[in-house]
């Protein structure tokens, strides 16, 4: 099944597939700013503090492979898989080795039994709908060995009022890209938001060609997402605040940081059998 970006009445809005393949040779140099060592390392520090030992990781969403990269420098076993066939082929450069697979997050196959799953850049913010989220978080658990953890990422009302409602220009002589973001600047819980952004890349004729895509997310307020985790028999283990370095801190706040980290856990009951 193919992931709607947004579901709206226009007839050629793209999907998140679509999306992602045309951005996938992008992708890896417009993000070159982000410390993905640094941030990782918190987020595997985060999980440590809740339990979390050397084992297998499956990262959903893995895109090019530049989240799981550090973990596999760290030791762990991991197994990623991303609905992009573009951006996954890209992935596999970097990561010959690993096992990597093309599959929709909200209906996972049974890969195995994992130590932890992570969900991360605002991957979850793609689904509009709080049973895609349902079924995204039922994937996940199925995926948990009793006590695994379920690590994710979201966007906060903050980044939508301004990284998402901002306008930005950066590149050099062979590659630019303009940021241009539509989400209001008075965004409320729950609100839809989009952005688009065009990569111009300069020919050997010395023409620049255009390439655009754009990104439809929705805010998910954390008593929906604490909700929809309980349904899918999950415990929320904490929620955390992302800071501008990486590092997270106990408490999220909406209109204080860019992104809220959910830590989630496999529940095991009395007998030690699954529940």
């Amino acid at each position: 099944m193919t992931l709607q970006a947004h579901p709206t009445a226009e007839a050629d809005l793209p999907t998140v597939v679509d999306v992602y393949d045309g951005f996938a040779p992008f992708y890896d140099e417009f993000t070159s700013d982000h410390d993905y060592e640094a941030w990782i390392g918190a987020l595997e520090r985060l999980a440590r503090g809740h339990g979390l030992a050397a084992g297998r990781v499956l990262d959903v969403a893995c895109g090019t492979g530049k989240s799981f990269l550090p973990l596999l420098a760290r030791g762990y076993e991991v197994v990623g898989c991303d609905i992009s066939a573009e951006m996954l082929a890209r992935a596999r450069r970097k990561a010959p080795g690993v096992r990597l697979l093309q599959a929709d997050l909200r209906a996972l196959p049974n890969v195995g039994e994992f130590a932890l799953v992570t969900c991360l850049d605002d991957v979850l913010n793609y689904l509009l709908d709080p049973d895609d989220l349902r079924a995204a978080f039922r994937s996940a658990r199925r995926n948990l060995a009793p006590g695994g953890l379920y690590l994710f990422d979201v966007n906060t009302l903050k980044g939508y009022r301004t990284t998402w409602a901002s306008l930005s220009f950066s590149g050099g002589e062979k590659r630019a890209y303009l940021w241009r973001g539509e989400a209001s600047r008075d965004a409320g819980p729950g609100a839809r938001a989009s952005v688009v952004i065009e990569a111009f890349t300069k020919t050997a004729e010395g023409a620049w060609e255009r390439t655009v895509s754009r990104h439809v997310q929705r805010h998910h307020p954390e008593p929906l997402l604490r909700e929809l985790l309980r349904d899918a028999g999950l415990e929320c283990l904490g929620v955390y605040g992302q800071l501008p370095d990486g590092s997270v801190e106990p408490g999220a706040d909406e209109l204080g940081h860019h992104k809220a980290v959910y830590v989630a856990r496999r529940p095991v009951n009395h007998e030690g059998e699954r529940r």
